[in-house]
């Protein structure tokens, strides 16, 4: 084991990314010596967003590993310089933050902060996004009932909307989206909640997304749409759902690549029927002048071949 990394897990072994240091110690290795320097952001965020649907994605339990050392990463940034994980929030001024509307933060009443301290909860911006995050709905609502500003922003640009579209907490997203929350709000990677909630796999929160017209097309800062996510990841119930919402299968990321590219480069063989079913386009070729069908080939996913070679 890596025991700088394990002294950062405070010496316990428990979260540590056994399933990557086993199949991918490169990766960990690299991870490591980039960890106190600026582009570890950037190459944390290229591991488990995927812009290059040529490269099979990883299994669950890396991917997982690989999520847990960003979130530990954040965390541990923020912590250098602040005692609290979300303080870097209550610290930046305004412009940081961000706020489409309300755009200073109104201190809730004093009522509102006496129940917030007996959730130990503290009645502030990283307060909200600390409830956020640990699926505190009660703390949450709290937050809601006292009006503040929904519309703040965390370091890497989430709302609380789109923390509560990552961790898949459905019963505080629907808080969330009854104050009419920006939906389509986006974070610095151009990723709104239906992105990360595709991203994860969260079935009941991508519906809920939906079902308040979250744009099913939009596309981040590399061109993904929410379909591309779920795709990439082999979530099958999230791609039909956003495929039954009318999304664009032959939507284009910046490399050109689309959501069959993907599946046919990752061999997520039940994905590339759904898509072909429903009308994908096949033979579609990228900026490198891939097809999926080429991509396939190239990565030796054998049944992905065959179903690609059929005639339409």
């Amino acid at each position: 084991m890596n025991q700088r990394l394990l002294r950062i897990l405070g010496g316990s072994a428990e979260r540590y990314p056994h399933a990557l240091e086993n199949k991918f110690p490169r990766i960990l290795n690299m991870i490591m010596s980039l960890w106190d320097k600026d582009e570890i952001d950037e190459y944390l965020m290229e591991l488990m967003v995927s812009k290059r649907p040529n490269r099979a994605g990883f299994p669950p339990d890396v991917a997982a590993d690989i999520m847990h050392l960003s979130l530990l990463h954040a965390m541990q940034d923020d912590s250098v310089s602040h005692e609290d994980v979300w303080e870097e929030i209550a610290t930046e001024s305004s412009e940081d933050l961000t706020p489409h509307r309300n755009g200073n933060w109104s201190e809730p009443g004093a009522h509102v902060r006496c129940k917030l301290d007996r959730l130990n909860i503290p009645c502030t911006p990283e307060g909200l996004f600390e409830s956020v995050q640990t699926g505190n709905s009660a703390a949450v609502n709290l937050f809601l009932e006292a009006k503040v500003d929904t519309e703040i922003r965390n370091k890497r640009g989430w709302t609380p909307l789109i923390a509560a579209g990552f961790y898949g907490h459905d019963g505080i997203l629907n808080l969330l989206l009854h104050r009419k929350c920006d939906v389509n709000a986006q974070d610095m990677d151009g990723n709104t909640a239906l992105h990360w909630a595709a991203f994860n796999g969260h079935m009941p929160s991508t519906t809920r997304l939906i079902e308040h017209h979250a744009k099913i097309d939009m596309q981040n800062n590399s061109g993904c749409t929410p379909l591309m996510q779920a795709t990439a990841h082999n979530h099958l119930d999230i791609v039909t759902r956003l495929i039954t919402a009318g999304a664009n299968l032959d939507s284009t990321a910046d490399d050109g690549y689309t959501a069959l590219h993907q599946a046919a480069a990752s061999g997520h063989l039940e994905i590339v029927k759904s898509l072909l079913a429903h009308g994908a386009a096949g033979n579609l070729r990228a900026i490198d002048e891939n097809t999926p069908y080429t991509l396939a080939l190239r990565n030796g996913q054998t049944e992905a071949i065959k179903l690609l070679s059929l005639p339409p």
